[in-house]
């Protein structure tokens, strides 16, 4: 099935005409670009520096992933979103929506403002200074403008919201590509640009939001860190087989920070936060187990306040599943997990077979197992060392378990993977079955 795409949702030769009327209003850059970031109309009003950081095959990718994670943290903020992109501009964004799924955003900007009004990067700089090419000189020569007017114009263009979100196409009747009259539809409709004017409000739980933060959402809800770290493991795997690491990576942070305004809202500052300063940290080469043990800190975070937010809920297994969540290089023993809960070895693992459909021991290893090959896979750790940091006294009897779940020897395994892909295939992480958890 092919995806939905942004020009399934919205008129682009209408959509053109109003940006380029807003371009001529503003003076503002804009263009409308897919989730991906990559323009779908003509670009209006750009710089001639932005022209020339985008002729480069390199520098144009990360400004096609500072506009396509624009429009994704507008959506996650609730607000038109206003940032500095890469390469030090100030630009803002608004989301496309349709329905669950984000297909893409408008973008607008590049412009400078003065230092002390700067906002943060969205992801983190490059160094384009000193690389030739006339930059410097075109970079100097773009516009100066306040932040106020930039707020201002962002405002203007939420105002536009109602005129584009009559530019449905219709998906559904003989002709496609027709578009939908604003005052036609009889049923209430989700607009397609999912805008909150200033100053920033909450997401309603249904305003439309990527299928991803739904996931998320969920587990975290349910308190079931095994299946939000294992959606995270799923989608960092995807990062990971398509190139463009560092906005992949960013783009999961983003989806963690949504799914976590719903179920521990007062925790996403201090997360965002968090996460901004990672980004200005953060190089290319993050391999597959950082960007793993990064995400999974995010969601133990965002589960801890979830915790913090129900004071009188009594301790279940739950909590025992989410400690091996947690902590997926211990090997707790069957009496470790009946005394931290209070039940005898035998009536926890009968429970625990009948929540999990997995013995206790099987389940604590398939945990470890999953990370040893995250650990091969992602590193050159000698395999010795990786059998120590999974709690494997021997690294005999480490190869002999590794090789029974997934029918080669370490060794063979990570001469299977790239380290660069970093991506363990066939690992399953155990899930739940989420009414039994109480039990």
């Amino acid at each position: 099935m092919t995806e939905l795409g942004i020009a399934d949702v919205l008129d682009l030769a209408q959509v053109q005409k109003i940006l380029e009327d807003f371009s001529e209003a503003t003076g503002l850059a804009t263009v409308a670009v897919n989730a991906r970031g990559i323009p779908v109309t003509n670009s209006y009003a750009f710089t001639d520096f932005c022209r020339q950081m985008r002729s480069d095959p390199v520098r144009s990718k990360l400004c096609h992933g500072c506009d396509a994670h624009g429009g994704l943290q507008s959506l996650i903020e609730g607000t038109p979103q206003v940032y500095r992109c890469h390469a030090g501009l100030v630009d803002f964004s608004v989301p496309v929506t349709e329905g669950d799924k984000y297909v893409g955003a408008i973008l607008c900007g590049q412009v400078r403002v003065p230092r002390t009004d700067e906002p943060r990067f969205l992801t983190a700089g490059s160094n384009w200074r000193g690389q030739g090419e006339g930059l410097e000189a075109l970079y100097d020569e773009v516009p100066i403008s306040t932040l106020s007017r930039v707020a201002a114009a962002a405002k203007m263009l939420f105002g536009l919201s109602r005129v584009l979100d009559g530019m449905r196409v219709r998906k559904n009747g003989p002709d496609v590509g027709t578009v939908v009259p604003a005052v036609v539809p009889a049923l209430p409709q989700r607009p397609l640009l999912t805008l909150v004017p200033l100053p920033k409000t909450r997401i309603e739980p249904d305003a439309a939001q990527p299928v991803e933060v739904s996931v998320l959402r969920d587990a975290l809800d349910a308190e079931d860190l095994a299946s939000a770290v294992a959606e995270a493991s799923h989608l960092l795997d995807e990062v990971y087989a398509g190139g463009d690491l560092r906005d992949g990576v960013a783009r999961v942070e983003d989806l963690v920070i949504a799914a976590a305004k719903d179920c521990a809202p007062r925790l996403v500052p201090h997360l965002t936060q968090l996460v901004l300063g990672q980004r200005e940290r953060r190089t290319a080469s993050i391999n597959r187990l950082q960007a793993q043990l990064h995400i999974e800190r995010l969601l133990g975070m965002a589960l801890d306040e979830v915790l913090r937010s129900r004071p009188q809920r009594r301790p279940d297994l739950r909590d025992l599943l989410n400690d091996i969540a947690r902590h997926p290089n211990r090997a707790i023993s069957l009496t470790e997990a009946a005394a931290a809960t209070h039940w005898s070895p035998g009536h926890l693992s009968k429970l625990f077979k009948s929540v999990t459909g997995y013995t206790f021991v099987s389940y604590v290893t398939a945990w470890r197992i999953s990370r040893a090959q995250l650990m091969l896979a992602s590193t050159q750790m000698p395999v010795q060392k990786v059998a120590a940091a999974l709690d494997f006294n021997q690294v005999n009897y480490f190869s002999r378990v590794f090789r029974a779940h997934t029918g080669v020897t370490p060794s063979e395994f990570r001469r299977q993977c790239s380290s660069r892909d970093g991506r363990p295939a066939g690992v399953s992480l155990p899930t739940h079955h989420h009414p039994l958890l109480r039990a």
